[in-house]
C-alpha cells in the first residue's frame, strides 16, 4: 500500500512539474518571437563606406540620405557622407574606405578620383533605371529601390569576400 501511496505520488509530482514547464516554455516562446521582430541587424563586419551624394546625381532628398546614413550606422558600419569631387578627394587622401555607394551617374568621377587610391574600395552603385551594362560591369549594383536589409547584405558579403 506505501509503495502505491508513494508512486501515485511521484507520478503527480511529475505530472504537476512538466505541466508547469510546458506553461513556461510556452510563454517564454511567446515572448521570444515578440522580441525577435524588433531585433536589429547588427554586422559582423563593420565597414568603413564612403556615400557620395552630390546634387547632380542624387534623386533623393537629404532627409532619406541622412536616414540612410544612421541606419547603416544602427547596423554598425561607419559612415561618411561627400557631396562633391573636392570633398571626395579630399576624403579618399585622407582615409581608407571598404565600400563606396554612389549614383551611376557619379561613377565616372568617383572611377578618377580611385586611379590614384592605394587601395581601392568596392563600389556599391545605384541604378536609377536597369541598367544591364553598368549592372555587368558593377555585379554589386543595387537599384534605387532596394530597401536597406538589400544594402546591408551586399556591405556585408564584399567585406566577408575581402576578409574583413
Amino acid at each position: 500500500m506505501n509503495r502505491r501511496v508513494i508512486a501515485l505520488a511521484l507520478l503527480a509530482a511529475f505530472a504537476a512539474g512538466a505541466t508547469s514547464q510546458a506553461q513556461a516554455c510556452g510563454e517564454v516562446m511567446y515572448r521570444m518571437g515578440g522580441a525577435l521582430r524588433y531585433h536589429a541587424f547588427i554586422t559582423r563586419h563593420p565597414a568603413e563606406i564612403l556615400m557620395y551624394a552630390d546634387a547632380a546625381t542624387v534623386s533623393q532628398p537629404t532627409a532619406h540620405i541622412d536616414e540612410f546614413r544612421r541606419s547603416l550606422e544602427k547596423a554598425g558600419h561607419k559612415v561618411t557622407v561627400v557631396d562633391g569631387p573636392q570633398t571626395l578627394s579630399q576624403a579618399l587622401d585622407s582615409h581608407r574606405y571598404d565600400v563606396i555607394i554612389a549614383y551611376a551617374a557619379a561613377l565616372p568621377t568617383i572611377n578618377a578620383q580611385l586611379a590614384h587610391a592605394q587601395r581601392e574600395p568596392s563600389l556599391i552603385p545605384v541604378l536609377q533605371n536597369n541598367d544591364e551594362a553598368a549592372r555587368k560591369q558593377y555585379p554589386l549594383a543595387l537599384n534605387e529601390s532596394a530597401d536597406l536589409n538589400q544594402f546591408l547584405k551586399t556591405i556585408e558579403q564584399t567585406m566577408k569576400s575581402r576578409g574583413s
